[in-house]
């Protein structure tokens, strides 16, 4: 089954593109798990049904997989924009299980991305860690949001480098997204959500995996430690000779439904 379609957010204050994807196996109990499965910066909701195999694997698991479109807003509520993030935690989950026959229960919800949707799940997990039961992130960008936020560039004497790096456009989704220069905020910070909520009662598994050759490599790789140091259940995976395209993510997202379903 693949639906997709638009429905009304009130924290968008807008119909919104929303994909589904989920074997036929309709009268199968007991009702469905849920995934959410976020695209990254460049993307729209279809993606992974486009340049995946999702489609085909998702026979394999009674599971929902609900796809919404994020545009550049790395899935938050943007300093100068619309509220993503809400949309994504509170309004998308709701009218999913008005509309499809899901589970409701934390240990049957699941989120994954990819690149800034990544990103977006590592955020709304350890936002709200008691609703998921994992999270996968591939090649999960905005790994050291304080560095971005609090460094020379960012105070206006030097923009070269992170646009040198990054571009001009990613450079201005910043300015909208997070906000000014110097404007670091802990709620969009991976790490200082890890610390604030690792004593929470209930926590979600944890997956990231990136090739050897990612651009975000570097961030990657420290990040497993930096995660456990915390106290949170974090398995991670380097794929050699890989790179930041929808040829490892394919391949990365085939491993994350293993991590989370099997």
């Amino acid at each position: 089954m693949i639906l997709q379609g638009n429905v009304y957010s009130t924290a968008l204050d807008m119909e919104t593109t929303v994909c589904f994807v989920a074997a036929n196996n309709f009268s199968k109990e007991p009702p469905r798990k849920v995934c959410y499965l976020l695209h990254g910066l460049q993307g729209r909701a279809d993606n992974f049904i486009n340049y995946t195999m999702l489609a085909d694997w998702c026979r394999s698991y009674h599971v929902l997989f609900v796809l919404p479109d994020g545009q550049r807003s790395y899935y938050t509520d943007m300093a100068q924009g619309q509220k993503f993030f809400t949309y994504l935690t509170r309004d998308l989950p709701k009218i999913v299980r008005d509309v499809f026959r899901v589970s409701a229960a934390p240990e049957d919800t699941y989120i994954m991305g990819t690149s800034m949707g990544g990103y977006g799940a590592l955020n709304a997990a350890l936002t709200y860690p008691e609703n998921y039961a994992a999270c996968a992130a591939f090649s999960p960008a905005c790994l050291d949001m304080k560095r971005y936020m609090t460094a020379e560039w960012r105070d206006g004497t030097d923009a070269d480098p992170f646009r040198r790096a990054f571009g001009e456009p990613v450079a201005r989704d910043f300015d909208a997204v997070f906000g000014p220069a110097g404007s670091w905020n802990p709620d969009h910070d991976i790490l200082a959500l890890a610390e604030k909520n690792a004593a929470a009662a209930k926590k979600p598994r944890l997956f990231t995996i990136w090739g050897a050759q990612d651009i975000f490599v570097e961030t990657n790789r420290a990040f497993p430690g930096q995660m456990e140091a915390l106290g949170w259940n974090i398995t991670s995976r380097e794929v050699p000779d890989r790179m930041h395209n929808w040829t490892f993510f394919n391949e990365a997202l085939k491993a994350g439904l293993q991590f989370c379903f099997e």
